[in-house]
């Protein structure tokens, strides 16, 4: 992954930078997607109550494995794919009976890695999820539990992480991006590494269609 600038050959082209992937381009997964109905500012009536929001291309909601519960089971990494519902990338896994899933790409995986599911101590290694209390201390992690079993809630956005700064019996310490310390249960699960695609915030918008189809309504004004 790159920002790329490009030699402007419009105005609006001038402060565009461009966030460059290797991402696959074969179609997801059709047994992993569902409909997804975007409420476009609408009520139960279906009366507007919230302005500008709708239109925007139609997208294919992803079911992403927040749980990681097929413990010491290694899935091989076919593909990664983009995803229009979140700024992070997703990681397509296959299990040995050929069962596949979605889980968050971290940031140093690529196509071909094997990674690893367990309830105990495992392999210390980037994609890997463990409970946070076999982890050692300063370890960056993300796809955080905040109850044992109940799937990852926190960090999951491009490029962030969370440090585990202690644990002390049943509950656990992480530094959360914001600074913030918060307590969890040692029991959680959570996946070692950062959310990879940290280079989304770097890249520009540019100009007024490249928001067109993210369903954000624009308020113009119109000088006289």
């Amino acid at each position: 992954m790159a920002i790329l600038q490009q030699k402007p050959v419009t105005p609006s082209g001038r402060f565009f930078l461009k966030n460059k992937q290797e991402l696959s381009k074969k179609r997801p997964e059709k047994a992993l997607t569902s409909g997804h109905h975007r409420k476009k500012g609408r009520n139960a009536y279906g009366r507007i109550t919230s302005r500008r929001r709708g239109g925007g291309h139609k997208r294919l909601y992803r079911q992403i494995d927040f749980r990681r519960q097929r413990y010491d089971e290694p899935a091989e990494v076919i593909a990664i794919e983009y995803d229009p519902n979140r700024t992070a990338n997703l990681a397509l896994l296959q299990y040995n009976d050929g069962e596949k899933a979605y889980i968050l790409a971290p940031s140093s995986i690529e196509v071909g890695s094997v990674v690893l599911s367990t309830a105990s101590i495992g392999e210390f290694k980037a994609g890997n999820a463990m409970p946070l209390q076999y982890m050692p201390m300063g370890t960056k992690v993300h796809c955080i539990e905040m109850l044992p079993g109940a799937g990852a809630k926190i960090c999951r956005s491009a490029g962030s992480e969370a440090r585990l700064i202690s644990v002390e019996g049943e509950t656990a310490s992480l530094k959360m991006p914001s600074g913030e310390i918060r307590i969890v249960k040692s029991k959680c699960c959570a996946t070692i590494g950062s959310v990879g695609n940290g280079d989304h915030q770097k890249a520009t918008i540019g100009k007024l269609g490249g928001i067109a189809g993210k369903a954000v309504g624009l308020e113009l004004e119109v000088w006289q």
